[in-house]
């Protein structure tokens, strides 16, 4: 009987959003009462039924995972060997790899799947298939402690897991594994890696490219000597400047993690440090993830707050410095993440509050700050229901943004209006950071080509995806790099986008695809 039930109440909810209904919950509960069943979750509407397109926007949760043209998938790994430097703000428990306490979303579907890469992929692809969500596209970000340090074994296996799994079939090498995803069902458009900056050198970066890495994430946390040297960090301002040139020569993404209110720093310091992190050539990420310092027990960190040391910011403190950190992040830059997943139950000092960003964007707004980075532009974010058709792609235009950075020319080619920004594609011209033998002085870099709205299946004819933005924009870069007297360029693209590439003329050397445009 209760099936019966659930299955009249599924057909009534249906019924009512058809009608032009939009309050999922209330219709949800009038038909638990209508049909004396439990309320339905939205994957079990979903599932099994075909809905038009309209109907699953409504019923998908969180939309904003894919909003902005991709699904993220996190893949947690090992606590064992994970890190074996002592950053004194760092937590280990065991149940996660250090930096994280197991507590954390990503950690308790990790720890759940055992660290597995394969059971964590899995689980991840069912939730999204389950509330509605394409996975044809996804961003693999292996997450957790020095991932670059571990077993040389254990990596190899780790990646080569996480493209069998996308693949639905396992391959005999891990170059067999990337090449069958070129075409399969999930395919990994993009593979990110989070490091430090003194294990980023020429080798760490040979051995991403051959993982397939397309971004890479580096822990900078304030780059000046004095507070490295309080944290304990074991690097310097020197090794952040190498790296940062290596990945960009070499045509990776690179994403700063920032830590505001370390020790030796403060609200004066802290926003300095992002004008300078922008200002200063060396620097220059493209972007950002900004990560508040909190107090974990068992840290160096919380002995300091305990003997009375060191206090960290509160809620409204953080998002005062973050909001006047708006104020000097450039208009080709994306902030991807403001504060931790950390519960506030472990937290014993610091920002408990989950709606940081939240907090950021309400002060930004009583401030009356214009904040230009891409995320707070993106047409997706317009209406975070989904409902991006009131986007006028006839008021957008070609906009080019040129800067110096880490010995190099980036050229940052955008399609936007005064106030919405549809993709964008990072065009590098490179210089004394060279080492790649696919990469000389003749050729240009592309970092990155991205078109914003929710995520399409590949194929299909979305609201702003598939609209031939994309190819434009590869034909601005070529362009641009032809009248430099460029000769060839080189695309950093996932395993899983290179078809897209293929079909403009690009061919597969090495990790990347490459054109001749002379």
């Amino acid at each position: 009987m209760e099936d019966e039930a659930v299955g009249k109440a599924k057909r009534y909810i249906i019924a009512e959003l058809k009608k032009g209904r939009t309050d999922v919950e209330r219709i949800k509960k009038e038909a638990a009462q209508k049909y004396g069943c439990r309320v339905v979750s939205n994957s079990e509407i979903i599932q099994g039924q075909k809905l038009p397109r309209e109907i699953i926007d409504i019923l998908k949760k969180k939309p904003v995972r894919t909003i902005s043209g991709i699904t993220s998938i996190a893949v947690m790994i090992k606590p064992q060997e994970s890190c074996v430097h002592r950053c004194i703000y760092c937590p280990y428990t065991g149940r996660a790899p250090k930096s994280y306490t197991g507590e954390e979303p990503a950690a308790l579907r990790a720890r759940r799947a055992s660290f597995s890469p394969s059971k964590q992929v899995i689980s991840r692809l069912k939730q999204y298939q389950a509330t509605g969500h394409p996975t044809d596209k996804c961003e693999v970000i292996v997450m957790g402690g020095t991932f670059l340090e571990m077993p040389k074994a254990y990596k190899r296996s780790f990646i080569k897991a996480i493209y069998d799994t996308m693949n639905n079939r396992k391959a005999r090498t891990l170059e067999e594994a990337k090449k069958i995803n070129e075409k399969a069902k999930n395919r990994v458009i993009g593979l990110t890696i989070e490091t430090r900056p003194d294990v980023c050198g020429k080798k760490e970066i040979d051995e991403m490219l051959e993982y397939g890495a397309t971004r890479v994430e580096l822990g900078v946390q304030h780059p000046d000597d004095e507070i490295y040297r309080l944290i304990e960090r074991g690097h310097g301002v020197d090794e952040v400047v190498n790296a940062t040139a290596l990945l960009k020569d070499s045509a990776f993404k690179v994403l700063y993690h920032i830590m505001p209110g370390l020790p030796g720093s403060d609200k004066e310091k802290d926003v300095e440090m992002v004008k300078r992190i922008f200002n200063d050539e060396r620097f220059q990420p493209d972007m950002l993830k900004i990560y508040p310092t909190l107090c974990i027990e068992g840290t160096k960190l919380y002995e300091k707050m305990k003997k009375g040391e060191y206090k960290p910011y509160d809620a409204e403190e953080a998002a005062d410095v973050i909001s006047e950190m708006f104020r000097h992040i450039p208009r080709y830059v994306r902030v991807m993440r403001i504060q931790r997943d950390i519960p506030a139950t472990l937290i014993s000092s610091g920002v408990r509050k989950s709606n940081l960003r939240e907090l950021v964007e309400k002060k930004i707004k009583e401030k009356g700050i214009r904040a230009m980075e891409i995320r707070s532009r993106e047409v997706g974010f317009a209406d975070e229901s989904g409902e991006i058709e009131n986007v006028e792609i006839e008021n957008m235009k070609i906009k080019k943004l040129r800067y110096k950075a880490s010995g190099g020319l980036e050229n940052f080619i955008s399609f936007e209006s005064e106030e919405r920004i549809a993709g964008f594609v990072r065009l590098r011209f490179p210089d004394n950071f060279i080492f790649r033998k696919e990469i000389d002085e003749n050729t240009a870099l592309i970092r990155e080509l991205h078109v914003y709205g929710p995520e399409e299946k590949i194929g299909s004819s979305g609201k702003i995806q598939h609209t031939g933005i994309g190819k434009i924009l590869m034909g601005e870069a070529e362009d641009e790099a032809r009248e430099k007297g460029f000769k060839k360029i080189i695309v950093i693209s996932g395993v899983g986008a290179r078809e897209y590439y293929y079909k403009l003329g690009y061919k597969q050397e090495g990790p990347y695809v490459s054109k001749m445009i002379t």
